[in-house]
């Protein structure tokens, strides 16, 4: 019996734990931090204050996710591997989100990882991407997976890709990532082909958070890979 009641209470634990990851107002949590709906409304004001700024350059709320997302979980794992990033260089007066995009691209950047060699799986799934994006023409013969794939697997690029999609993964999943359904599927591009995306790492998912909130009214989330 008391090993019943002790399950019934790891069970109402994890119930606990699992509210408190479920506000809808909440777009997502990564570790300690929380990156609510109100703040992405923000940072997406500021960019449109911007003087005579384009209206196609204002990113959409899941763009502006995926970045708050993406540079907490590289910062994180850059830290873990002990790595000075290169200080990020702003401009006075510029809108906060673009101080994330920088920082984002600088931790991409100087990640320290070593290449690792593409698993046939891994190979397959690139490959497959390429053919999706219409990168690769698989009608013709040269371009079949038995050919393309060994110049693939000799590509530094693709080996280094999968070393920073492997930490990142291996970080989100220690940090309990978890995203909006709104924001579902947030995938981010690590390595991409002219066309689009060669390589992707998807987080947050499965997320805590309910199924049924609303979609703030400035604008709707729209899914698209970071290139």
């Amino acid at each position: 019996m008391r090993r019943l009641t002790a399950a019934a209470g790891i069970a109402v634990a994890l119930l606990a734990l699992t509210a408190c990851r479920s506000n809808p107002s909440v777009a997502a949590y990564v570790g300690n931090t929380t990156f609510t709906e109100e703040q992405v409304t923000q940072l997406i004001d500021e960019v449109k204050k911007i003087p005579n700024i384009d209206p196609q350059a204002v990113p959409d709320r899941y763009q502006v996710v995926q970045m708050l997302v993406l540079d907490e979980v590289c910062k994180r794992a850059a830290a873990d591997l002990k790595a000075t990033l290169p200080p990020v260089q702003t401009q006075p007066g510029q809108p906060a989100l673009a101080g994330v995009q920088q920082s984002l691209q600088n931790c991409r950047e100087n990640l320290p990882v070593k290449g690792v060699q593409p698993t046939p799986a891994e190979l397959r799934e690139v490959y497959d991407n390429g053919v999706a994006v219409g990168a690769i023409n698989a009608t013709d013969p040269a371009n079949s997976f038995d050919k393309v794939a060994p110049q693939l697997a000799q590509s530094g690029e693709l080996g280094d890709a999968l070393a920073k999609r492997n930490v990142l993964k291996d970080t989100a999943e220690a940090m309990n990532v978890s995203v909006n359904p709104r924001y579902r599927p947030m995938n981010f591009a690590v390595l991409s082909f002219n066309q689009g995306p060669a390589l992707s790492l998807g987080l947050g998912q499965p997320a805590d958070a309910v199924e049924d909130a609303v979609v703030p009214a400035d604008t709707a989330a729209q899914p698209q890979p970071q290139q």
